[in-house]
């Protein structure tokens, strides 16, 4: 192996450090000048949509009224308010208000809102009741005096429409404003989450309208729970190809968002689920998001309103939107993209900037738990797999290491020897890695590769939707929560209830124990302050790690045992080490072996 020489040790420290230096860089760049190049560029072309449109705007959609804290009902009250369709879809249940047609009322099959498996996630609900939200769809014109369907109108089932929404069926419902306009909306829904959404208009009028179609998403008060600063949760719309995450903060604000004549995707999302509008490929729109309510009682909305259609007399004119309302499973959004030409669907997932290396990790992660049929084993058997792939860059660093390691008392010796000649001792370490054969910066690489490892990972089981009540062996019950139990309580044995900075629990204390027999294997820093330091990392992490979802830290402690075995045994087959656990311990043993001999 070749030893480097002073200056190499300088270039390779500041090759690291250059390393970081560039992802700060680049993150920089593409928050401070890169975004906004894209937010002016997009501001741009609205405003020449605008001046190009003139007399010609198309009306906006309604907004939602805003709720009050008097005027919150029981959910199951508020939907008896009104009467409904009900829907029983293999992967969802509800109803469809005829009130408004609105899509208000829908819960999710196969998720629940704890591991005890009572209550199933209620994602849309009724307006009327608290945190409403709800889908609905509706027509503009430019003719005042047209009479159109609004939030009070009550729809009718079509002759000879099924009674209830089911997978693979539809339900049609019609409304006469009287006028001689008739109204039809025609709601269908897929195997899993996907409702296609037709609105009809047949004109047996005498003259010409023009109306346009619109469809909007209203969410009644911020969602509580989850937060995090890693996952986006709020609206979120991919049109033109630009990808925008706005803040309920920002329409709290009374900030406004809109593209003209745009084509993609618009919603809101959470955690794990996603309500959203989709158009066919290539049609254009126009979207906005803004805020309906105020500071005290908040309401977001999402809307899409479709270019003008003129109706002659005798004519039908329809639109068709979808709408997503349910789980983001990857393997299921892919499949949307390729059936239905929806454009860059995925990114209703939260892979954030890093999602060139988060997405592979992600993919493959859901790859070996389809293989495995469980999502702990799964992480295990990638720690496995990551472990085999880096063994030979892990090897050298260990062996690196070692090396160090023996050769601690002869640096410690020339560092007393000339403490007061900087430049002598610099030389004389050099010839003592020459002459030992050993690389100081041999083991910094593995480290700093664990790093992009760890972010994937945590957002891959952030994000994951399989690792939400997912169990695993023993106690965890739930993978994608911290380890449920405490040391400071004896693990239960001791009734009381220690403070939330307090609650460290088996994972997170087996991750810090491996971390501590780690580091009494590894050779000492020659600076003291820093040797100090590093004692205290294995408490700081096992404290960090204890809010961490337990399927991270089962990944990082059995990661963290593969490498403390692996070094153990090169430090034994290097030969002359002390592979003794705790420190002094080895020298204590060939003392006493001595004295028996």
């Amino acid at each position: 192996m070749t030893t480097p020489s002073p200056n190499d040790q300088q270039d390779n420290g500041r090759m690291m450090i250059a390393v970081l230096i560039s992802l700060a860089i680049l993150v920089a760049y593409h928050f401070l000048v890169q975004k906004p190049q894209e937010v002016a560029l997009q501001r741009l072309k609205q405003e020449q949509t605008l001046a190009q449109k003139g007399a010609a705007e198309i009306p906006s959609a309604p907004a939602a009224a805003a709720q009050s804290a008097p005027a919150f009902l029981p959910r199951a009250q508020a939907l008896r308010g009104s009467p409904r369709i009900a829907i029983r879809g293999d992967k969802v249940t509800g109803s469809i208000s005829l009130t408004g047609a609105r899509l208000d009322d829908l819960s999710l099959n196969d998720q629940y809102l704890t591991i005890a498996k009572k209550n199933h996630v209620e994602l849309l609900s009724p307006d009327g009741a608290k945190n409403a939200y709800y889908a609905e769809g509706g027509w503009t014109s430019d003719d005042k005096s047209t009479v159109l369907p609004d939030e009070k109108t009550v729809w009718r089932l079509s002759p000879g429409s099924a009674q209830e929404l089911v997978s693979g069926g539809s339900v049609t419902l019609q409304w006469d404003n009287g006028h001689g306009l008739l109204f039809t909306r025609t709601i269908s829904l897929d195997k899993n989450y996907l409702f296609t959404v037709a609105q009809s208009v047949k004109n047996d009028t005498q003259k010409t309208l023009t109306l346009s179609a619109w469809n909007l998403i209203s969410r009644h008060g911020e969602p509580g729970g989850f937060k995090s600063a890693y996952v986006h949760e709020g609206p979120v719309y991919d049109l033109n190809g630009t990808l925008k995450e706005i803040s309920y903060k920002d329409l709290t604000e009374g900030k406004t968002y809109s593209a003209d004549g745009a084509s993609g995707w618009i919603g809101i999302t959470d955690k794990y689920w996603f309500v959203g509008f989709f158009t066919p490929q290539g049609e254009k729109f126009d979207a906005r998001v803004l805020g309906t309510g105020d500071a005290k009682h908040p309401g977001f909305q999402t809307d899409i309103v479709s270019p003008l259609q003129t109706l002659k007399p005798g004519q039908t004119v329809t639109d068709t939107k979808y709408v997503f309302a349910g789980i983001k499973h990857l393997p299921l959004i892919r499949a949307y993209e390729k059936q239905y030409a929806f454009p860059r669907m995925e990114l209703m997932i939260d892979f954030g900037i890093l999602s060139f290396i988060v997405k592979p990790f992600f993919l493959f992660l859901h790859f070996l738990f389809r293989e495995t049929g469980s999502v702990g084993w799964s992480i295990i058997l990638l720690t496995v797999i990551l472990r085999a792939a880096m063994f030979p860059l892990a090897n050298r660093a260990f062996r690196s290491m070692a090396g160090m390691k023996k050769i601690a008392p002869q640096l410690k010796e020339l560092q007393a020897q000339y403490k007061d000649n900087r430049e002598k001792l610099q030389m004389e370490i050099f010839e003592l890695y020459k002459r030992e054969n050993v690389n100081p910066f041999g083991g910094c690489w593995p480290m700093l590769v664990q790093v992009p490892i760890f972010i994937a990972l945590y957002k891959s089981i952030l994000l994951s939707v399989e690792m939400r009540h997912a169990p695993f062996w023993g106690w965890i019950h739930d993978l994608s929560a911290a380890d449920p139990t405490n040391v400071f309580t004896a693990f239960g044995l001791i009734p009381w209830t220690p403070p939330a900075m307090l609650h460290i629990g088996a994972w997170p204390l087996l991750y810090g124990l491996t971390m501590f027999l780690t580091q009494r294997l590894s050779p000492p820093a020659p600076d003291q302050t820093q040797n100090q330091i590093m004692t205290f990392m294995p408490l700081i992490f096992t404290f960090m790690f204890a809010k961490f979802s337990s399927g991270l830290v089962i990944y990082f402690t059995c990661s963290g045992i593969a490498s403390l075995l692996q070094q153990y045994y090169i430090m034994r087959t290097t030969g002359g080490q002390d592979v003794s656990l705790l420190r002094g311990h080895g020298d204590r043993y060939k003392k006493k072996k001595k004295s028996h001999g």
